[in-house]
């Protein structure tokens, strides 16, 4: 029969509990990373609203300026009175321009785009735009933007 010997059992009861730590160690880190992570709370942020000024954008299209008691200068309009010049923006032989036709809001329209009524922008200048009925005819109808206010040359 075999004796039995004391001087193993510290090594065997280390390696034992070493073993044990280390296996809780690895399942502990595998179920930590197989989660999902936590999502922080999501905080809703708005942007401010941007305020836009019509006035100065009319001004930089051309309009006439606007007084405390809104008595403005009327956009000029062809002798039918059916379209009205609000804006233009000219670049060389191209841009658009702002026209309302029939009282309707103003919508714009590049040069070469058709309008209601049969015509086509033709051409835009810096205060003008004509209208035809396609590119290559003359002109029938000439839309000017009104002369600038005083305040508006002060700008």
């Amino acid at each position: 029969m075999q004796a039995f010997n004391l001087s193993v059992w510290p090594v065997r009861l280390s390696t034992l509990i070493l073993a044990t730590m280390a296996t809780a160690s690895a399942a502990h880190w595998f179920l930590k990373w197989s989660e999902a992570p936590p999502v922080p709370p999501v905080q809703t942020v708005l942007p401010a609203a941007k305020i836009i000024d019509s006035a100065r954008i009319a001004l930089l299209l051309g309009a006439a300026a606007f007084t405390a008691n809104r008595d403005t200068a009327a956009p000029v309009s062809n002798a039918m009175g059916k379209y009205k010049l609000l804006g233009v923006i000219a670049q060389g032989s191209q841009g658009s321009a702002l026209i309302g036709i029939d009282g309707e809001p103003a919508k714009p329209y590049r040069v070469g785009d058709k309008l209601p009524g049969d015509l086509v922008l033709q051409s835009v200048k810096a205060r003008s735009a004509a209208l035809a009925t396609s590119l290559e005819t003359p002109v029938s109808v000439t839309l000017q933007l009104p002369p600038p206010t005083s305040s508006q040359a002060a700008k």
